[in-house]
């Protein structure tokens, strides 16, 4: 069972990059059945007027998204899911894009500054 979920008075904000859905008996990236394209999950903060939760949305085709980047996402659906003794709920979508610029304050991947490179180059610091 599908749930349509309303993301009318929702944000969304991208808390980890993209990472491409692998089958776990295979090994190959999962594809979606009706479009063809690889499946790629991305974790999104949900934020709305009585708070926020992180979940994990799956989405055929790259997101294209940064972490800190506000999020569109279309086509929101809620799938519950048992097996054995687990249970759940998956998110999917039918797209994810960027929505804006990224937020201020967060932490982006560090670079390393070349004043702490040594003079070989090797990235590690002169002794």
């Amino acid at each position: 069972m599908k749930l349509k979920i309303d993301t009318s008075a929702v944000s969304f904000v991208c808390t980890r990059s993209p990472e491409q859905r692998i089958a776990y008996d295979t090994g190959q990236p999962k594809v979606d059945r009706e479009t063809g394209q690889p499946l790629w999950q991305v974790q999104l903060m949900a934020l709305d007027a009585s708070g926020a939760d992180v979940i994990a949305v799956t989405v055929p085709g790259d997101p294209n998204i940064a972490v800190g980047r506000p999020a569109h996402v279309e086509g929101l659906v809620a799938l519950p899911w048992s097996q054995e003794e687990r249970s759940g709920v998956a998110f999917r979508a039918d797209s994810l894009r960027a929505a804006g610029a990224p937020l201020a304050g967060v932490i982006a991947p560090q670079k390393v500054s070349p004043s702490l490179a040594s003079p070989s180059g090797t990235g590690k610091p002169a002794a």
